[in-house]
């Protein structure tokens, strides 16, 4: 056998009709042409290009009308709350064209990615039942498949299991597992917990009260009919069994929410100093401790966002080509959009340990028309499926002056790692990856005693039940809807 050396330049005399050593072709040893064969195709051999076949777009509405009127939103600050032009809870105007950019950003990724072609409609779309939601999931698909016809799919009966599991008999509460899950995160002391966040806490009640500097002053706290000091410390279950959670960082969510949206839709904010996206985004890291607590807990994952976990992974599993275990969701297509709440973000992120921190938001904040993007890969010559997890979404002063998106100039995002694949930017094998569901989703470890003493069975509501004013969210940690439900 020839060294590679030898065969590059046998084979480029042969390929002239002559040989180095006067050997005419006519008379070249077959063996030796075979070789040259063999040498000249292991030079030319590329790696395999990796090829993206699926994406799981896990979005949030976008920017809404806030849950709150003015006034009630003005009795926590100094000067005037803004007003939005949409309805409490309603996607704006002004928040519908930021989903469109984004779709538009979505289809240039993709595309150039291989997945897409020009025109491609191959995109199936699933909403939660509200108006956010619903609006949120066609505003998207303008930009991402422009000129489809796509109709927006829902359950067909109220609530869905994929966005508000516990509601459903699909997975009734365990109140006193979320109560204990809870507790062991703050080593029982909820109070301590809250002390912890009192500089944050500061830094945003500052904000709220635009304070000269930061603590405020027992005056300026003084100028406001509510004060988030006053929030009571509570970690118990009621007398109904349902889990109660409060106390002076945990009442942010409403508020922070509100002031989110409001400088989001490009609200005038008169008279207040400081609003920008370098004073709010600091301002929000109480936000993002809150909602690690109360959303980001496993056990409230595991109880919220099981059944969501499993039907994404089955239409991952789909597009690989390899047995399912649950119901995908769509048909095939190659882009499957979700549209739900913040909860529905931040739950499953805490349930499967996905974790980010995008420039100017709280840790782990899923911010108006933010996405976690669940990509389908195929690495290397086998073509061995991979799993790569990011999270994107549009900064506040983006949003703020509907800055254009594209591929040079595009939204934030953030690669995240996967629990046992360290590679964020490469992902995880998909059987990994599964593995990982599947271990994340199953019941904890139960003691002796409760298996002797196992708490009563609470069944949720029929499906198409009316919600009652107890299952909102500042009542029930488990609903999907996460701070977006939240009144003042």
């Amino acid at each position: 056998m020839m060294c590679a050396g030898q065969g590059k330049r046998w084979l480029a005399a042969w390929r002239r009709g002559w040989s180095v050593h006067r050997v005419t072709i006519s008379t070249f040893p077959l063996a030796a042409l075979l070789s040259l064969l063999v040498i000249g195709a292991t030079h030319a051999e590329r790696p395999a290009a990796d090829r993206l076949e699926r994406v799981v777009i896990l979005t949030r509405h976008g920017v809404r009308g806030a849950m709150s009127t003015p006034e009630e939103l003005g009795r926590y600050t100094r000067l005037a709350w803004p007003s939005f032009a949409a309805p409490p809870g309603i996607l704006t105007a002004h928040g519908a064209t930021l989903l469109t950019m984004m779709g538009d950003w979505y289809r240039e990724r993709y595309q150039a990615a291989g997945l897409l072609r020009a025109g491609d409609c191959a995109v199936y779309l699933w909403a939660n039942h509200t108006q956010r939601t619903v609006a949120s999931a066609k505003a998207l698909a303008q930009g991402l498949a422009p000129g489809c016809a796509l109709a927006v799919n829902q359950s067909p009966q109220e609530p869905d299991p994929l966005f508000d599991a516990s509601l459903t008999p699909f997975a009734p509460p365990d109140n006193a597992g979320l109560l204990a899950a809870i507790s062991a995160r703050v080593g029982g002391n909820l109070a301590a917990w809250d002390a912890r966040q009192r500089p944050q806490l500061d830094r945003f009640e500052a904000l709220l009260l635009q304070c000269a500097r930061t603590p405020c002053s027992a005056d300026e706290r003084g100028h406001v009919r509510h004060r988030l000091g006053d929030t009571p410390v509570i970690m118990r279950l009621d007398e109904q069994g349902a889990l109660q959670l409060s106390s002076p960082a945990l009442a942010v969510g409403g508020l922070a929410e509100s002031l989110i949206m409001a400088y989001a839709d490009g609200r005038d904010f008169a008279g207040w100093r400081g609003m920008d996206s370098r004073t709010i985004g600091p301002a929000l890291a109480v936000h993002g401790a809150a909602i690690d607590l109360r959303t980001r807990t496993r056990e409230v994952g595991r109880q919220s966002s099981s059944y969501l976990a499993m039907r994404l992974l089955a239409t991952l599993q789909r597009g690989a080509g390899v047995p399912v275990l649950a119901d995908p969701v769509g048909d095939g297509q190659k882009i499957v959009v979700l549209a739900g709440h913040d909860g529905t973000l931040t739950m499953l992120a805490g349930l499967l340990g996905l974790n980010w921190q995008l420039p100017g938001y709280g840790a782990g904040e899923a911010a108006p028309g933010g996405a976690i993007l669940f990509e389908l890969w195929r690495r290397g010559a086998q073509g061995r499926p991979f799993v790569r997890v990011l999270y994107a979404a549009q900064s506040l002063e983006q949003m703020r002056h509907l800055a254009p998106l594209s591929l040079e100039r595009p939204p934030a995002s953030e690669a995240i790692a996967i629990a046992g694949c360290p590679d964020r930017e490469r992902g995880c094998p998909l059987d990994a990856f599964t593995q990982h569901v599947l271990r994340q989703i199953a019941p904890p470890a139960r003691s002796k005693r409760q298996e002797r003493y196992p708490p009563p069975v609470r069944h949720g509501p029929k499906l198409g039940a009316k919600r009652s004013s107890a299952h909102e969210y500042d009542r029930q940690v488990v609903r999907g809807h996460g701070d977006d439900a939240i009144q003042l």
